[in-house]
């Protein structure tokens, strides 16, 4: 099975949880493939850079699993929705368009260095993506810290409420302690029911 790290806003595919599960399946679990592609943080951008990744990529390995944090749990619900990927979701990012309103602007990726400006309108596009939204519940597992200060978890809560969720308390947004459930969220990924 291959397993794809998808990336939030303003983060990348060198980011701390992506190098954490790199590691963790080189070192522990020689028999999956790992890899986590960079995409571009505004909207529509990053939606077609990551469905043609995925088209390319379901051509070499028959068996997908995602895990996404933050906006990537956004987007990774989204393509477990188009392609049928299992997917584990960290402290995901649900109905975005809400929390970009606020990011309206010029921002500069600090993992990337790319720069780019999120427009108003780009929040028309958040919101389609969003309403586009259509996905299987039991391939989706949901790891959630009340703790978490950038997003709401209650949100989560609703939107996922079919889904398997672990609710954590305490923690924070970057999910530090990661490494202590990648064994259970890969075992999620690979379950075949």
């Amino acid at each position: 099975m291959h397993i794809c790290y998808i990336h939030g806003f303003l983060s990348g595919s060198a980011a701390v949880k992506s190098t954490i599960l790199k590691n963790y399946i080189k070192e522990s679990r020689p028999d999956l493939t790992f890899s986590a592609p960079d995409f571009p943080d505004t909207p529509k951008e990053a939606h077609d850079a990551l469905i043609a990744y995925f088209e390319d990529l379901t051509k070499k390995y028959p068996e997908i699993g995602l895990v996404g944090s933050s906006m990537g749990g956004f987007f990774s619900t989204l393509l477990s929705g188009v392609f049928g990927f299992r997917s584990v979701l960290l402290n995901p990012c649900v109905h975005p368009q809400d929390y970009f309103q606020n990011l309206i602007g010029d921002h500069v990726n600090t993992v990337t260095g790319e720069r780019f400006t999120l427009k108003p309108q780009m929040l028309d596009t958040l919101k389609a993506l969003d309403a586009s939204i259509a996905f299987n519940p039991c391939k989706i597992k949901v790891y959630l810290q009340d703790g978490d200060e950038v997003l709401d978890y209650k949100k989560s809560l609703s939107f996922y409420n079919k889904s398997e969720i672990v609710l954590m308390h305490g923690g924070c947004h970057a999910f530090t302690d990661f490494i202590d459930i990648v064994p259970e969220a890969l075992a999620f990924l690979e379950n075949k029911n």
